[in-house]
This record gives structure tokens, sequence and C-alpha cells, in this order.
């Protein structure tokens, strides 16, 4: 039996059902990773996990170019693919059905039309410490961590252990936090904090880079609240920061995505956003990311509809027209990132 902690989230997934096992206890929703940004070429494609559907969609950087219903590349190994990163080799890294960490290799990413299920060239698995898996992003020094919801922690996955192939691993720093209440994603700053959404609690958390050196029990260093409106923050999702280092929010029940400042990211407190954008076209924004040259994409939960805004549509409060809109294929994404072209 599945108990939501919200009513009015029942419709929303219905159609993940108890299969994604979203408790009060144990507050699961399966995510794509969150992965900062990277200096990719500018035909950078925009890459899109789904549950429980194909996998993953790509859509190239002409695709993104004009509005309408284009059909994307499709990596289908795995049908659920909740995180997504790219590592500096350009390697994608995904968590897969909920409880695997794979990677495929830019060879096999170029070669998706002809060969849409490629085998993954490794596979990690952790069966005393997954649990059930969400978002995945990298840290500055190549390590790959991992959120798991349904024990409030996130996890580190080293570089050595990724570079060391196959195999049942345990991670090296575990860090849980009761604040921690459905974080499904996390990104990490310049100075290498870790910020992740607190859906369960409307809350942006910070947990600083010397507190993940180890693990343990710990309280995050930043609590960002709503400001009152209710709009600001409810039920955070996919968190994603600018090349100016403000950070950018989607709210899947205001239907709103806002951005904080940098300098309004140093203390505790509830601010109010320096940007809240309410674009029509927002139908429980999820995915968000943005690419080189600082456009920004949101991508529906609900429908799935992308929406990519200039950084020139993006700089001040309001309901800006998207300057590309697509239909989506599929709803229940996750992780929307931008990586190497397919």
């Amino acid at each position: 039996m599945c108990i939501l902690k919200e009513e009015v989230y029942m419709q929303t997934i219905r159609n993940l059902g108890c299969r994604v096992r979203f408790l009060v206890a144990v507050a699961v929703l399966v995510l794509t990773c969150c992965t900062p940004s990277h200096a990719w070429c500018a035909s950078s494609n925009l890459w899109v996990g789904f549950v429980a559907q194909d996998g993953i969609e790509s859509y190239t950087s002409k695709q993104l170019k004009k509005s309408g219903m284009p059909t994307p590349l499709y990596l289908s190994t795995y049908g659920t693919a909740s995180g997504l990163a790219f590592d500096k080799s350009q390697d994608l890294w995904e968590v897969a059905e909920e409880d695997e960490v794979v990677e495929f290799t830019p060879a096999q990413l170029k070669n998706l039309k002809k060969d849409p299920n490629p085998t993954p060239g490794v596979i990690i698995t952790s069966t005393a410490t997954y649990g059930q898996l969400s978002g995945c992003n990298f840290d500055h020094q190549g390590n790959l961590w991992v959120t798991n919801p349904s024990n409030s922690a996130i996890f580190e996955l080293s570089k050595a252990q990724l570079d060391a192939g196959s195999g049942e691993v345990t991670p090296p720093v575990v860090i849980t936090s009761p604040a921690m209440d459905g974080s499904l994603f996390v990104t990490f700053d310049a100075a290498g904090d870790a910020w992740l959404p607190s859906q369960f609690d409307n809350k942006v958390l910070e947990f600083s880079a010397s507190q993940l050196t180890s693990s343990g029990s710990k309280s995050p260093t930043v609590v960002l609240s709503d400001d009152g409106s209710g709009t600001s923050l409810y039920y955070p999702e996919e968190l994603a920061f600018d090349k100016n280092g403000n950070l950018w929010v989607p709210n899947y029940f205001s239907d709103t995505v806002v951005e904080y400042a940098k300098d309004q990211l140093t203390t505790t407190g509830n601010p109010a956003p320096a940007v809240k954008l309410s674009s029509a076209i927002f139908n429980g924004p999820w995915g968000l990311a943005f690419n080189p040259k600082g456009s920004l994409a949101i991508v529906n939960y609900r429908d799935g509809a992308i929406a990519v805004f200039t950084d020139k549509q993006i700089k001040t409060t309001g309901a800006p027209i998207p300057k590309v809109s697509l239909t989506g294929t599929h709803d229940e994404n996750f992780q929307t990132v931008f990586g190497p072209a397919s």
C-alpha cells in the first residue's frame, strides 16, 4: 500500500504507483541526476531521463531551435533512468532501475541510431548500501554522488571506484540528515558545496565541501525556505547553477521557477527570490538545465513538455513565452542535463 505525504500528489504519480514506493516514512521518487555544467561544444544535446518508459531521450541542438514535436534519439537499455551525469571524458553515468549505477561510452552514445540498447561498459552495485536510488552528480574531483531518498542520504562513489569498473562496492562516504526529506537531486556550486532540494519540507539545503569528506549524520550549513508567498519553494525539484553562480529551482506544485542570487546563498533564511518565472507552459516543472550559451531548458513532469528560454528572457520576474517549446513524448521525466551530441 502506498501512503502519500500529500494527497494531492496521488494523481501526479498515479502511473508510478507502489512500484516507486513513495512512502511517508520512505520518501522516494526516482529522478534524473543533476549535473554541474560542462564546457560542451555549442552542439550539445539535451538528455532527459524517464521512469518506466523508454529510459533516456536525447534532443539535438538543431531540434532545440524550433518549436514542435521532434523525434528524439533513445537510449533504452533500461526503462527507468532516474539519474544522469556526464564525466569529463563524456561518458554518461546513469542511475538505472533504482538500484544500479551504469556507464555508457561516447562511442555508444554516437551509435544510438543503430543500437539504442547498448550494453553498459560498467555496472556498479552496492546491495548493502544503495536502497532505492534517485539522482546523481559529479563533484569537482570526479567522484559521483547519488541520492538515496528512502534513507534521507547521499553517498559517494569515488573516482577510483568508477575507474575500477564493474563490481559490488561500499561507498566511502555516506551522509544522512533528517533535513533530506524527499531529496531527489544533488548539485554542486563552484566551491564544491552540495545543494539538495528537500521536497516535502519545501526547502533547499546546502552541505559544505568540508562536510562531504566523512560519513555521518549531519545538519545543513544553509537552509533556504519559502518567502511566505507559497510559490517560491513548493515541492522543489532539480537544482542547477547558472554561469554566474546563481541557483535556479523549479517548483512542481506552484508551477514556478525561481532564481536565488549568489549572495542570497550564504545564510539560512527565507529570502524572496531574485527572479520568479511563472510561464503559462509550466505544468509541474521538474527537470532544469543550462546549455553552454546560458539558455535555460525546463521539462515538465506532468506532460513532458520542454521549454527553452534565452538568458535575456530570465533576467527579470515575469511570465515569458519560451523561445522554443517542444511537445513531450512522455510524462514522468526526471533528471535533465546538457551533454555531448549523440
